[in-house]
């Protein structure tokens, strides 16, 4: 008669608005639960969503009045429920519908009155020797007394009588590690000389653990999406509650019961700070040449012809100016007939040039496994997008539009992504590009010449690689003479001005990468062990 009267009290219960979803999913199938007359199932739910959003008094409520009839059930072997399926169900709907990480700062969150750390248990140094017999709350108070700590009780810890503890020389820690062990508790401090002590089971746990934020900073989280993904992970693992990031102070917060903030923490560093760190350093050579030749015999190819017939008739100052390119005249004719053939000085000559430059750029930059290195060796050029050439004679105070103006990257352009390998070895897709200006110009706008590499280069740590090489030869050859003579095989080469330009660009890109920092292991990599049977007891 009294389960009917406490299901229709409930079942006319509804709940309140929660601010965790996790909550209101657990409430929700509690009250599934109890329409179908699965109190034991009901209970545990309630009490689950009264732990994960203290601030809502209906799920206390509900808890509370279920909590007689549910132990009863128990007892009796009537109804047993498991619901451990049902909250990670909700964690995993959870997850999917809020974003792995709330991007808030620290002063924020620290401003929640629910969330306080634990405070600071003050036991005795000394060490302690007990041999004793008695159950669960005697051996407590025997074994804390010498430590100056007292017991505090949860009021629905069961008593089970007749229990052997012994130890020798063991300090505070060491004799609650193996006390908790014995008597199947967990304990955590409520002041620095007192401890509260409760059964060590998931529904304790929930309903008792204290409620912390961790924070910790986590400056080797360079990159945002790999952080998310890290979260992710761990909120779908563990059921956090949340994971918070302020990006300012690069500082990691995680909001949920001690153990499970402890075990986040663990498994965020273990995710994000083991990776493989390289110093990638990059040689750029080049090496220039250029040698000339020009010489042979000046000739004249080009002949002025005058008409001296009226220099004796006042004509001399007209010719003057005509006259003055050339030094001497042969003339021909004569009176009114005079001409006169201009001819100048022949030069012989010989002249040789040759240019040498070598260039060297050694650049060294650290980055992490899996990122992209960015290297630009060289300049940016502006080049002229559009260019305003009209010009108003009769209004010259209009205004000119400003050209607008971009700027291109000439030189070598390489974007490295490295990748640790096992054994030392690593690959590295690269991507090189060498722009240079071009020899042609389009409406005065210069091109630009572009060479492009893209492959994959794999090599030993601690090895050079030949990256990407250029080898180019420009011959060119010009003959200018008089002509018959200069096509003459052997006197072209006397009578004729002779030029020889050759010029050879060699360009060679080599590459060394170093592990700074070692990735770690799967073999060692970190386990922890979650939940009552195996987890930690002693929350300190």
């Amino acid at each position: 008669m009294k389960l009917g009267i406490f299901v229709c009290a409930l079942v006319g219960t509804r709940l309140w608005a929660a601010s965790d979803a996790v909550a209101a999913r657990l409430a929700h199938d509690a009250h599934e639960a109890l329409d179908s007359g699965q109190v034991v199932r009901a209970y545990l739910l309630y009490g689950e969503a009264a732990a994960r959003d203290p601030q809502n008094p209906s799920y206390r409520a509900n808890r509370d009045a279920l909590a007689q009839v549910a132990k009863l059930l128990t007892r009796a072997n009537i109804q047993t429920a498991d619901v451990v399926g049902d909250i990670v169900a909700a964690e995993k709907e959870r997850a999917g519908t809020e974003p792995p990480v709330e991007f808030a700062t620290q002063r924020e969150w620290e401003q929640d009155q629910n969330l306080q750390p634990l405070p600071r248990l003050q036991p005795s140094s000394s060490l302690g020797t007990f041999d004793t017999r008695g159950d669960e709350k005697s051996l407590f108070e025997q074994v804390l007394a010498p430590y100056g700590v007292r017991a505090i009780f949860d009021p629905e810890l069961e008593i089970h009588p007749n229990i052997r503890f012994a130890i020798t020389q063991a300090d505070f820690r060491t004799a609650m590690e193996a006390l908790t062990a014995v008597t199947n508790t967990f304990i955590f401090p409520t002041s620095p000389h007192d401890i509260f002590i409760a059964r060590n089971s998931e529904g304790k746990r929930r309903e008792l653990e204290p409620q912390v934020l961790l924070t910790f900073p986590l400056p080797n989280a360079l990159d945002q999406k790999d952080l998310i993904e890290a979260a992710n992970a761990a909120r779908v693992v563990l059921g956090l509650r949340s994971i918070g990031w302020d990006s300012t102070s690069r500082v990691v917060m995680i909001r949920d019961r001690y153990t499970r903030a402890r075990i986040a923490r663990s498994v965020l560093e273990a995710l994000l700070l083991p990776r493989a760190q390289l110093s990638i350093e990059l040689q750029f050579f080049t090496f220039d040449s250029d040698v000339s030749y020009h010489y042979g015999a000046s000739i004249q190819t080009a002949y002025q012809l005058l008409w001296l017939g009226h220099i004796g008739h006042g004509g001399f100052k007209t010719l003057l100016p005509t006259m003055l390119s050339a030094t001497k005249f042969l003339t021909f004719g004569g009176g009114a007939t005079l001409f006169g053939l201009g001819i100048t000085d022949a030069q012989v000559f010989a002249q040789y040039t040759n240019a040498f430059s070598r260039n060297l750029f050694d650049a060294t930059v650290v980055v992490s496994d899996g990122q992209v290195a960015n290297f630009h060796v060289g300049d940016k050029y502006p080049i002229a997008q559009t260019l305003y050439t009209g010009f108003n004679q009769s209004s010259p105070s209009i205004y000119t539009p400003a050209p607008q103006i971009t700027m291109e990257d000439l030189g070598l352009i390489l974007k490295v992504t490295p990748r640790v390998n096992g054994e030392g070895d690593i690959s590295m897709d690269v991507e090189a590009n060498f722009r240079t200006l071009g020899t042609q110009t389009f409406n005065t706008v210069p091109s630009i010449a572009e060479r492009e590499f893209k492959g994959t280069v794999s090599m030993r740590e601690g090895e050079w690689a030949v990256l990407a090489g250029l080898d180019a030869t420009v011959h060119s050859q010009t003959r200018n003479g008089l002509a018959g003579i200069s096509q003459i095989p052997g006197v072209n080469q006397v009578l004729s001005e002779n030029s020889r330009d050759t010029q050879t660009n060699q360009t060679l890109i080599v590459i060394k990468p170093t592990i700074t920092r070692l990735p770690m292991s799967a073999a060692i990599s970190p386990q922890y062990l979650v939940g009552p049977v195996r987890g930690q007891r002693v929350l300190l």
